[in-house]
């Protein structure tokens, strides 16, 4: 559950989100809020384009952000991104506009040959947890929440993603 959204995953691997859309964390290429009509709801209620033939695995809801593990071992976000919480190395809002999701929506780059097994939301930051076992983080860090001892957001500049992003030190 996000601060004013929610998403459930479906049996088949589609998601649907309702609630607050102002940043396009439901996901649907615009910024309409869903939910607060029964009429909203049920087959009313779009997918959310996760891109040709691509099913989610996982879904996890920050406060304005909402992320999925791919079934190909990737991550994608959308939704407010200020603090650079989609680790799209920029601080542009995805799915708030048409055309930003589905194959238009780039899978977060976690560094060369790594595949994500789980992957959590904050406020405004995004952790993984990797197939080799490594933790990365990305978004808001004003109070060390991405666990590598500074303060400075990840994710929010280009450059900072990728191979470049450090893993959290945990021994």
């Amino acid at each position: 559950m996000g601060g004013a959204h929610s998403c459930a995953l479906l049996d088949d691997g589609s998601v649907k989100c309702w609630g607050g859309n102002e940043v396009g964390q439901l996901g649907l290429g615009d910024s309409v809020s869903r939910g607060n009509e029964a009429s909203m709801m049920g087959d009313a209620l779009p997918a959310v384009d996760l891109g040709s033939g691509r099913s989610a695995l996982r879904i996890v809801a920050g406060t304005e952000h909402t992320c999925a593990l791919i079934d190909d071992g990737s991550a994608k976000c959308w939704g407010a991104n200020l603090s650079g919480q989609l680790g799209l190395g920029d601080q542009r809002a995805r799915g708030d506009e048409p055309g930003e999701m589905g194959d238009a929506l780039s899978a977060v780059d976690l560094g060369s040959n790594s595949s994500v097994l789980a992957l959590s939301a904050g406020r405004s930051h995004t952790c993984v947890l990797l197939d080799d076992r490594r933790i990365k983080c990305w978004g808001e860090n004003y109070y060390g929440e991405l666990g590598l001892g500074d303060r400075d957001n990840r994710g929010d500049e280009p450059g900072e993603m990728g191979d470049a992003l450090p893993a959290v030190s945990l021994w």
